[in-house]
């Protein structure tokens, strides 16, 4: 039986998508999350969630806002016992219209942030038995993608920094995971395959039949936040439906 009964969670990125899926889900098996957002309208989740939720209002890749941010969670709830990185986003363009600006700010969204966020949060975790990290790559990180090289290159970034920071949080006890996910059925995804039309076309593709929803990514979440994953650590899980058998 997975429970986070009284642990302190910081979800970042928890106003949409799979980090809403978590905050909610951690929640709902005990858990008192800070729901870390750049877009405020985050506030309306974490006020639906009563007082086990707070939302804070923060850039995920600043590092002097984020360690504000941690502060005001320690202080608040006196512990921290898991961080869930899920910022990111792909912006889709050939090679030669990627100038490095672009790639520039498309590895930091998606890359910096992991770092920024983990940096900051693994003094706090160190003092707590069973903590955990979650972070979110992508099946892109493992396959071609012509038109997202730089989030592609980035996701691939998030599983190595992972699983180097596994080999260096051990000692103290911290455990970190990562999850790569591959379609998701959020309201982006559907607007950048063509709508209903497009998605349903992709799930005949898919070998099971359907494709996973946040809520899916946020049952491994929170089991890999939980002392039922006591033993596992420095891993890439992949949820894709069967799409992608690495």
């Amino acid at each position: 039986m997975v429970s986070l009964e009284d642990r302190t969670i910081v979800v970042v990125g928890g106003g949409s998508g799979i980090g809403r899926a978590t905050a909610m889900l951690a929640v709902e098996l005990g858990a008192r999350v800070a729901i870390i957002d750049i877009d405020p309208a985050a506030a309306q989740l974490a006020a639906s969630l009563g007082g086990a939720a707070a939302f804070i209002e923060c850039d995920a890749c600043n590092p002097d806002q984020f360690g504000v941010v941690l502060r005001q969670v320690a202080h608040r709830w006196n512990r921290l016992d898991g961080l869930v990185t899920t910022v990111g986003g792909a912006h889709l363009a050939p090679l030669q219209s990627l100038d490095l600006a672009a790639w520039d700010k498309e590895v930091s969204f998606n890359l910096s942030s992991v770092y920024v966020g983990c940096r900051a949060a693994l003094p706090y975790l160190q003092q707590r038995a069973g903590a955990a990290i979650v972070t979110i790559s992508s099946g892109y990180a493992i396959m071609a993608g012509t038109d997202r090289m730089a989030y592609s290159a980035a996701k691939a970034g998030v599983i190595a920094f992972t699983r180097s920071l596994a080999a260096a949080a051990a000692s103290s006890g911290v455990r970190a995971n990562c999850i790569a996910p591959g379609p998701i059925d959020t309201p982006r995804f559907r607007a950048m395959n063509g709508g209903d039309a497009g998605v349903e076309e992709l799930r005949k593709r898919m070998p099971l039949g359907r494709i996973p929803q946040p809520s899916d990514c946020a049952k491994l979440a929170v089991f890999l936040l939980s002392g039922a994953a006591s033993e596992i650590t420095g891993q890439v899980i992949h949820i894709n439906g069967g799409l992608l058998m690495p």
